[in-house]
């Protein structure tokens, strides 16, 4: 009886841990109750002796606000102007917390632009979870494409993930062939949304996903119409 008391009162004392630590760090570092104060922390170690060992515990806590930011920003007026510090400082208190860097593989690119972080992010996501998931090489392979113009960078880690545990490799060949081969076109965008639709569990880069992938179906629909007065 003793035992399971205990246990549930765990979750219990782990909420008062994070709002005595919510109160510490506004002491230290002056910050308001405000939402861009509350999540602005330092990106560094500096803030882990006011967590008393709990880092784990605030970065699930500062996970959830960053999804309610982002959520509420992107409804509205698309200022994310905290979101690159509150990835970062998530992925440095728990490194082994996978959605972090799926969401800044898929999303920070369009949404602040900060391509050097979110290569920094992947690079830490394939440190960190690389023999679990293929998804942060992948998505590295993609960035490495796309903004940085590198095939020969792109192809190696496109190759880590095709090669990773568990990794779905067919599919990852043939999209890597789109890649590096083939000459960009809409179909192959509109197919790579959906294969990264298909492989995500987190509801916020499925729902941003499927936005995407409707404005590429639209904007496809719209090439077909005007080709063909």
């Amino acid at each position: 009886m003793k035992k399971k008391l205990f246990i549930l009162l765990i979750p219990v004392a782990a909420l008062c841990s994070t709002i005595a630590l919510q109160h510490s760090i506004v002491k230290k570092f002056g910050y308001t109750m405000s939402e861009e104060s509350l999540t602005y922390l330092p990106a560094d170690k500096s803030i882990k002796p006011f967590l008393l060992g709990y880092e784990t515990t605030f970065a699930n806590y500062l996970w959830i606000r960053t999804v309610v930011y982002f959520g509420h920003h992107y409804a509205g007026d698309r200022d994310f102007r905290w979101l690159d510090n509150m990835v970062d400082i998530i992925s440095k208190l728990n490194p082994y917390f996978y959605p972090v860097y799926e969401f800044s593989g898929l999303i920070l690119p369009d949404v602040t632009g900060n391509i050097d972080l979110t290569r920094i992010m992947l690079e830490r996501g394939i440190f960190y979870v690389g023999d679990k998931k293929w998804n942060p090489a992948f998505y590295l392979g993609m960035i490495y494409y796309k903004y940085y113009h590198d095939k020969i960078t792109a192809a190696k880690y496109f190759t880590i993930a095709i090669n990773a545990k568990n990794a779905p490799s067919e599919k990852l060949i043939n999209l890597t062939n789109a890649f590096l081969i083939k000459a960009d076109n809409t179909d192959k965008s509109l197919a790579m949304s959906a294969f990264l639709y298909e492989t995500s569990d987190n509801p916020e880069v499925k729902k941003y996903l499927a936005e995407s992938y409707r404005k590429l179906y639209d904007q496809m629909k719209q090439n077909n119409i005007s080709d063909h007065p």
